[in-house]
């Protein structure tokens, strides 16, 4: 388990499989699309989308993922 501090300043506790999804899509600040995603990682980016880890942008048709976390906590 790990523990992320949401925008409004909420931690929220990820198991480890959303942890590894996270690191593995979310190493640069930019938009994550979800036709680019399986099915099981469309479905761990929505649960965080209910969860408030990411944001849901839906520009076009086309929806995007992006985090939405605490940036004051960063170094």
């Amino acid at each position: 388990m790990k523990a992320i501090i949401t925008k409004g300043g909420f931690p929220t506790f990820i198991n480890s499989r959303e942890s590894k999804f996270l690191e593995t899509h979310f190493t640069e600040d930019k938009l994550l699309e979800q036709k680019g995603l399986s099915e099981r990682e469309a479905y761990i980016a929505q649960n965080l989308v209910h969860r408030g880890v990411l944001d849901k942008v839906v520009e076009c048709g086309a929806a995007s993922y992006k985090l939405n976390i605490n940036n004051y906590g960063k170094s």
